[in-house]
């Protein structure tokens, strides 16, 4: 079964020691913290959408800005951030 994931970019910009801590992750997801987001920007694929997610959704906002900033316009923030996610079932590493 395809999954919609496969369709988009999951952007995770916990820090180091946040994903050191949680191992959950979504499946997939890059890993760019957020304090090096600016300086990584050619990192973040420009082939698909991308959605930014945190723990609890918020430097993933700070995290669409800096895209949206940049140019970017197919990009959304995941509300809730992993927290939610966890909570909606959605897949995990």
């Amino acid at each position: 079964m395809a999954s919609h994931l496969d369709q988009v970019h999951i952007l995770d910009v916990r820090t180091k020691i946040e994903t050191d801590e949680e191992s959950a992750r979504v499946a997939g997801a890059q890993l760019i913290p957020i304090s090096e987001l600016r300086e990584r920007l050619d990192e973040v694929p420009t082939d698909k959408p991308v959605m930014t997610i945190c723990r609890s959704g918020k430097r993933s906002v700070l995290a669409y800005s800096i895209l949206k900033e940049n140019g970017r316009d197919e990009i959304a923030n995941i509300q809730g951030g992993l927290l939610r996610w966890q909570q909606e079932g959605l897949p995990l590493n």
